[in-house]
Order: C-alpha cells, then structure tokens, then sequence
C-alpha cells in the first residue's frame, strides 16, 4: 500500500469518530478484526491497531477506547509523523499516554517530528526507558546508529516517565506490566544497549492481555523467560524485532499467543535470501495455533477485553 492510501484511513477513522464511537467487527475466518462505525463502544473494551508501511519495517500502534482515552505506541519514522497525527486527529485530538519503546530511527523518530510542533494535538504522559547514553550505547555497539536518540534528547521532553523493570503502571485504566528496559541486566548479557534495553511490557484487560515485546532479542530471552515464566502468557504479541531474529521459540511457546503481530513488510515476511528469520518465526507462530498478522493486511486490529 503506497503511503498516500495509508492517509486515508485517518480520513476514514474521523469519520467514524464523528457518528459516534468506532466498533470493531470479526472477519468470518479470522480473529483479526477491523474498524466499522457504530453507534456504541463498551467501556470494558479497547481497540488494539497495527499500522505500517508496505516496505519498510517500522512500528506503529494505537490502544483506544473512546470513553477511556487513547494510547499510542511509537509511531515510526520521521516520514510517518503526518499519518501518525492524522491518526491521532481521528481518534479524538489526544493522546493520553505515548509509550516510547526505545530511541531507534524507524521507532521513534515520527513522535520526534511531532514534538516541536503539535498544531492542535494533546499528549498526555510520555513513557520510555532510561537508557544508556548516546555514546556508551555507540561505543558497545559500533554497527548502530543513534541519530535518532540525539535527536529525541536533543528535544528535552518535558515530564518524561523512565519505566524499570518490575514496575507495575496505571494507564488510563489499564495495568501495565514492566519485564524489560535498560538495566544491569541489559549490560551484562548484551552489546545491544537500544534493542536489547527496549521496553517490553504486557497490557492486561479485565480478560485479556497483550504483550509487547518492541526490539528485544535473543540475548534477553532465556533471562526474561526465566524472570518473568507464566506471566509472560498473553492472548496477543507484538513479535521481537519485527519477528526477524528476536526472541527464541522456548520464549514465544510460553507466551502461546492467538495472534502474532509482526511489524513486518512483505519483503521481510517472506524472505528466500536466508538473511532474515522472519518467516522461520511466523512457520513458529503458526505451529502454536497463533493467526500471523503484518502490514500486508495493515491496519490489523484486535479488541482487547
């Protein structure tokens, strides 16, 4: 889908703002659901949205319940920042939480574009690790690039909320479930401060839960799986890394998961170079009974209970 057609679904959602709420409905061969208008939403129910570009990987997801408020997930990158505040525009004006997972080019660079300038948009709370610093996560890491941190630093972000591990959060009814961020641990099993270091934490509904899962790898996860076990079962997952290399099976088995969400284009998703893991990984999801979502299908949503 080229990114002109992706400004209409912000066109689409107001819309549906507009006559009154946005109510999801069930495909008939699929759990995946999509955006139809309503006249009601239920109180107890939010709206999980996958969106992304069809060729390149980035991250970008909303939580939104009309009466209860809206939280974004990254947003991607600089070149997203227009569809991102469209999206935004559409479900209301305001974000009352953003949740940065880490400080990479194709994750946080779109809310860096907003930032300077809202023009109308609100942003309530703002959540993100306490990483390292630039230079330490480049020294580690020479392979990296941390432009995109530099420049979120650079943008002094008032009121910033650094989550650690092991925090338990209120948002905007929600708990909110911390197992990774920048930590000892990070440093003693990885060179990958900003992947590795990323936050990954679990939304819990009344009946369900998601768990995401931003760009943690491998080297985390028999630490993370022996940390964290059967809590880390969730009804949905945002796949490590896009789903290409990230976490290992033993990790994605106890989570058992009805849906995997990978952020993900075509190219990646069905690799034959044998460079990328991500079809190796979805064969894996789908061994567990889990239904593979990426941008091929985007926007993919899901409703939480």
């Amino acid at each position: 889908m080229k990114k002109k057609s992706r400004y209409i679904l912000g066109i689409l959602l107001g819309v549906c703002v507009l006559v009154g709420g946005i109510k999801i409905a069930e495909r008939s061969t699929s759990r995946v659901l999509h955006i139809t208008r309503a006249k009601d939403y239920p109180a107890d129910e939010w709206t999980i949205t996958q969106y992304g570009p069809r060729d390149i990987n980035s991250m970008f997801y909303t939580i939104y319940n009309p009466q209860n408020g809206l939280i974004v997930i990254d947003g991607g990158w600089t070149e997203d920042g227009p569809f991102v505040r469209e999206t935004v525009e559409a479900l209301g004006g305001k974000a009352d939480a953003w949740i940065l997972t880490h400080p990479h080019l194709d994750h946080i660079s779109a809310f860096a574009s907003l930032y300077p300038d809202l023009r109308g948009i609100e942003i309530g709370d703002i959540y993100t690790v306490d990483m390292a610093s630039p230079e330490k996560c480049q020294k580690r890491a020479k392979w990296d690039s941390v432009d995109a941190y530099r420049e979120f630093l650079a943008l002094e972000v008032e009121d910033l909320k650094y989550v650690y591990p092991g925090d338990v959060l209120n948002i905007c009814g929600l708990e909110v479930d911390i197992f990774n961020a920048y930590d000892e641990h990070v440093e003693e099993l990885s060179k990958d401060y900003l992947n590795d270091g990323s936050m990954m934490f679990k939304i819990k509904g009344e009946t369900q839960s998601v768990l995401f899962c931003a760009d943690v790898g491998k080297r985390m996860s028999d630490y993370l799986l022996e940390t964290w076990g059967d809590d880390l079962k969730a009804d949905y997952i945002q796949m490590g890394h896009h789903g290409n290399g990230g976490l290992l099976a033993d990790f994605y088995t106890k989570v058992s998961p009805e849906v995997a969400f990978f952020d993900a284009p075509d190219w990646l998703m069905y690799d034959t170079t044998g460079n990328y893991t991500t079809p190796e990984n979805s064969e894996l999801m789908e061994s567990l009974g889990s239904e593979v979502v990426s941008f091929h299908t985007q926007p993919n949503s899901v409703i939480l209970r």
